[in-house]
């Protein structure tokens, strides 16, 4: 492996799908909107705590409890095949978050996100069946709609962020690429279905 794959293997290892449910969280909570003043510091940190256990932690052991099983030939899911469980396993552990999230009061713009991000895999997991999208680029994607909607509906001005974001989503297209995970076709769709999905989503809820 040269130093162009190691990189690429960073920034793909970095922003991983499973992390960027809590980093959106991440970045909501930091941000000086009424959202971060409306939820007390222990209920945030329950809240990132409780996100990144079931978006993070439980889908990787559930992928290596598949792999070891045999429902899956590989944990790195390069095979398309292989992506279908694990993908229908996020979703799961992503809506369980959503209902029990759901049973405090907390602003509306938390349980957009985490139905955006149940909707997000969902969408991977149907088109998972005839192609190979990245999801990569799908999660990015839907940071990206996340960041542009509260931007709008919280009314704060946060444009150097989602541009940061637009080139880490670049940044780690390429790396997609470059790695032989996906075709440039696979990481555009992946990233604007990511785009889309959360901003009909934002604004139908919102509306």
């Amino acid at each position: 492996m040269n130093a162009e794959q190691k990189i690429s293997r960073l920034f793909s290892s970095v922003f991983h799908p499973l992390v960027i449910p809590t980093l959106g969280l991440i970045i909501l909570f930091n941000l000086q909107t009424f959202v971060a003043f409306s939820v007390p510091e222990p209920a945030r940190r329950y809240i990132l705590l409780m996100v990144f256990i079931n978006t993070a932690l439980l889908p990787v052991l559930s992928v290596f409890i598949m792999k070891r099983t045999g429902v899956i030939k590989d944990v790195l899911l390069d095979d398309r095949n292989d992506r279908i469980f694990p993908l229908l396993m996020a979703s799961v552990f992503l809506f369980i978050t959503y209902y029990l999230l759901r049973q405090v009061s907390l602003p509306s713009v938390i349980y957009f996100y985490l139905m955006g991000a149940v909707l997000l895999v969902l969408a991977s997991l149907v088109v998972t069946f005839w192609w190979k999208i990245s999801i990569h680029m799908v999660s990015l994607g839907g940071i990206t709609g996340f960041l542009i909607s509260i931007a709008i509906l919280l009314n704060t001005d946060i444009s150097l962020l989602i541009v940061l974001v637009f080139l880490i989503s670049g940044l780690v297209g390429t790396s997609r690429i470059i790695l032989n995970s996906h075709t440039l076709s696979q990481v555009f769709a992946g990233y604007f279905m990511g785009v889309g999905i959360m901003l009909v989503l934002f604004f139908y809820l919102k509306g």
